[in-house]
């Protein structure tokens, strides 16, 4: 990359949707684009092309961003091209993994382009000023301060980089800070002279930054901050209040020992991020928890119950006579018996852990943690006297209104063969024995 010509990027993703959006973004800023749909395609274009930055998924067949990203840094022409990570998996293991094999960032799915845009223009200034630092073996901060008056160009850019950008001493004291440190921290630059490092982050990573500097960093590595094995990271203002950042880290090749650490805010991303994840756990006609959240907490919930030695209960829900009640009185009415069916059941969730979603069209599912064989019967039975004093008119039904019938499941904690799958099996084989009866009322069974 030079003034001349523009970046060169690689994209690796083996879904065509995503490198169709990502090129769409990038293409926007001028950049020359190339695509890879697997590793071992991106690795041989990577070689031949020479890209000044590589965007590499993490889940792709036969062989996943982790190993590509390894066989990259393991070549002599590639190990020096900065690889950023995308994909969807947030668990701190895949983060630390994706650092430890030579990533340099990481940009969660879905993209937004704003913060695609960023991250890129951070790894590509700081690739830029690295192959400067490694063919001139200038001082860093020279190299800054010389620039300053050399191009206008790059002071603009220091000055107005929304991203934070501070030059650390071995000691830990702040030697330069571009202007978007003091709006982000809230320290006047002078004073930022006279801070160390550590300061600028809350407990316990203010702690933890200490040993990660000694170990890491004195012995000559460079990456993004981990600790121990850490994956969000909170920094802390001159007026006490707590905010996530990510950031990058590196040692300045001078001869002194310097670090150059550029400081990214995610507190809008994270916030979009638990907004988006909120709204993804719930069914949007009843406000209820959909069926793929209520099967996450299920399975977390039942590894608990294994661990703990308790019991736990499951009732499966069914709207009696539903298709005649839609038949009858149409899908609109139908919507809103759903919608008074949901609150209904929603008043019995008394304890936090408690759990009730929508997991089909009428069907429905009731999460008890820690509970008895007893406490499910009695909730059971309120489930339903409450459903049925509703009072929904059903032509269509033998008791004339809407109704529900139930099947309920206990584990058996001496059965060590019991499984989760096997407690769902119990409450629908319930459910349906319910039916049977003549509905509006619930069955129950126990695994032993």
């Amino acid at each position: 990359m030079n003034k001349l010509s523009p970046a060169k990027i690689l994209i690796v993703d083996d879904t065509p949707a995503n490198i169709t959006l990502l090129s769409e973004i990038l293409e926007k800023k001028g950049y020359q684009i190339s695509a890879a749909r697997d590793g071992e395609k991106a690795i041989k274009i990577a070689d031949h092309t020479q890209p000044d930055l590589i965007l590499l998924d993490i889940m792709m067949p036969i062989m996943d961003g982790f190993e590509t990203c390894q066989q990259l840094k393991s070549q002599t022409n590639t190990k020096d091209i900065p690889i950023i990570f995308i994909s969807a998996k947030t668990e701190m293991n895949d983060l630390v993994t994706a650092f430890s094999v030579g990533g340099v960032d990481y940009i969660n799915k879905p993209f937004h382009e704003d913060e695609v845009n960023s991250r890129i223009i951070n790894q590509l200034q700081i690739r830029n000023l690295h192959q400067q630092l490694t063919t001139s073996e200038l001082n860093m901060r020279n190299l800054l301060t010389n620039y300053q008056f050399q191009s206008d160009r790059l002071q603009h850019i220091v000055d107005h980089v929304v991203d934070a950008i501070i030059e650390i001493s071995i000691s830990g004291s702040i030697q330069f800070a571009n202007p978007a440190v003091e709006k982000l921290f809230g320290y006047p630059v002078e004073e930022l002279m006279t801070v160390d490092f550590s300061q600028l982050l809350a407990e316990p990573f203010a702690s933890l930054y200490d040993e990660f500097f000694e170990t890491s960093l004195l012995e000559g590595e460079q990456g993004y901050f981990s600790g121990d094995k850490i994956f969000e990271i909170t920094a802390k203002r001159k007026d006490g209040s707590e905010f996530p950042i990510d950031f990058s880290f590196m040692k300045i090749s001078t001869g002194k020992e310097m670090y150059l650490a550029v400081i990214h805010d995610i507190t809008v991303h994270k916030d979009k991020e638990e907004k988006f994840r909120s709204l993804s756990n719930i069914d949007p006609l009843t406000n209820l928890a959909n069926r793929r959240h209520f099967e996450e907490v299920f399975a977390k919930e039942w590894l608990q119950s294994r661990r703990d030695n308790t019991q736990i209960a499951f009732i499966m829900i069914d709207i009696d006579y539903f298709k005649p009640f839609n038949d009858t009185y149409g899908h609109q009415v139908g919507d809103d018996c759903l919608k008074q069916v949901a609150a209904s059941l929603s008043n019995n969730a008394k304890r936090p852990s408690d759990m009730i979603a929508r997991i089909g069209g009428e069907e429905f599912a009731v999460l008890l943690p820690d509970t008895s064989q007893e406490g499910a019967v009695k909730i059971a039975e309120q489930l339903r006297t409450d459903i049925q004093a509703l009072d929904i008119p059903h032509s269509g039904s033998n008791y004339k209104a809407v109704t529900i019938s139930l099947g309920v499941a206990i584990t058996d904690n001496s059965d060590q063969t019991h499984s989760s799958a096997k407690l769902y099996q119990m409450a629908d084989e319930a459910l349906y024995e319910a039916k049977n009866s003549g509905r509006n009322c619930y069955r129950i069974t126990t695994s032993n």
